[in-house]
């Protein structure tokens, strides 16, 4: 019995331990705002209504919408002059692009279809097929395709065909579903992807391991000191590896901003967090088995004790009371 007892208590105080490392995942995520100083300024086509944006090679490719003027476009990173473009039909209303096999792929908003260029002649080589509206489009280092449909979630495509949706995650910015995600960008493997919120002047970091937003980088002072009445919504986020900060700019905006989009935030350290939640989940279960083995060879010990207990409450049961005196033999 005491050997029983010991085997509860050894397994409670493991499983306390199994739950305390499991609760991290439903503390509340208090997200990190922070306004990035500008580090240089390049102008921008104000006539581009910029629907997506990446950087290879050192020049930046850019996508513009609205039916009638959607376009692919090579622009100078130095100038910001437009060396080469590609005019989509105006049936056609584009949307955002990435990098993928050395070609650039475009998505359309509404009518079902994406484009694929050669990344050096814009040349249109091939077409594909997806569901649902086509929002914002990057891809990583390591071949992971995202896209953005508008709703609080972003999807992963699968990387052969580009049609079909292999995994989806709902976006949190504390703890609540976040809508209208729009513009992407994931240019590293650790699993950040940055996406801007549409008709708001803000950009979040997502861990795409849990979906929760770690920063927001609030573009609102920018606007109000560089540009216009006629730049519509913040839309166009492109890491540039030279430099290691990031291009931003917006539909007719003036400008493309070079800004720093660092964090201090825990949750956007994804990599040494990732790793440090693996290494809990898998010692948590080497905990579990040492409890089952502990088990194993402590409870056959206890079975003499179990068989002593049964056998007195056997025979307990099974002996006879005495019979009742009455009251004649009841000494005076």
């Amino acid at each position: 019995m005491v050997s029983f007892l010991i085997f509860i208590l050894i397994f409670s105080s493991y499983s306390g331990i199994v739950s305390s490392d499991a609760s991290p995942i439903i503390e509340s995520n208090n997200v990190e705002i922070i306004s990035p100083e500008v580090v240089e300024i390049l102008p921008h086509d104000s006539s581009a209504f910029t629907q997506g944006l990446l950087i290879f090679e050192g020049k930046i490719y850019e996508s513009t919408g609205l039916y009638g003027e959607s376009s692919i476009r090579v622009v100078n990173i130095s100038t910001g002059v437009v060396e080469n473009f590609f005019n989509l039909s105006e049936i056609y209303f584009a949307e955002g692009i990435a990098l993928s096999d050395n070609h650039i792929i475009q998505l359309t908003w509404r009518e079902n279809i994406g484009f694929i260029y050669n990344i050096s002649t814009l040349e249109q080589i091939d077409s594909f097929s997806f569901d649902g509206e086509g929002w914002g489009l990057c891809s990583t280092h390591n071949g992971e395709i995202w896209y953005s449909d508008g709703s609080y979630q972003i999807s992963k495509l699968n990387p052969n065909n580009l049609s079909s949706v292999i995994y989806s995650q709902t976006v949190y910015y504390n703890n609540s579903p976040i809508n209208r995600l729009n513009e992407l960008e994931c240019p590293f493997d650790l699993g950040l992807i940055y996406a801007n919120v549409w008709l708001e002047d803000r950009i979040l970091a997502i861990n795409s391991s849990s979906g929760n937003v770690c920063s927001e980088y609030d573009f609102s002072h920018i606007r109000i000191q560089y540009e216009n009445n006629n730049s519509k919504e913040l839309n166009g986020i492109a890491y540039d590896e030279e430099s290691s900060l990031f291009w931003i700019t917006g539909k007719n905006w003036s400008n493309y901003y070079l800004v720093d989009l660092a964090s201090d935030s825990v949750d956007c350290q994804v990599a040494e967090k990732s790793s440090d939640c693996c290494n809990n989940r898998n010692y948590s279960y080497l905990q579990i088995i040492l409890v089952i083995i502990i088990g194993i060879f402590v409870m056959p010990f206890s079975w003499p004790i179990f068989g002593m207990l049964f056998y007195k409450i056997f025979r307990r049961q099974t002996q006879h009371t005495p019979p009742s005196r009455s009251i004649e033999d009841t000494p005076e």
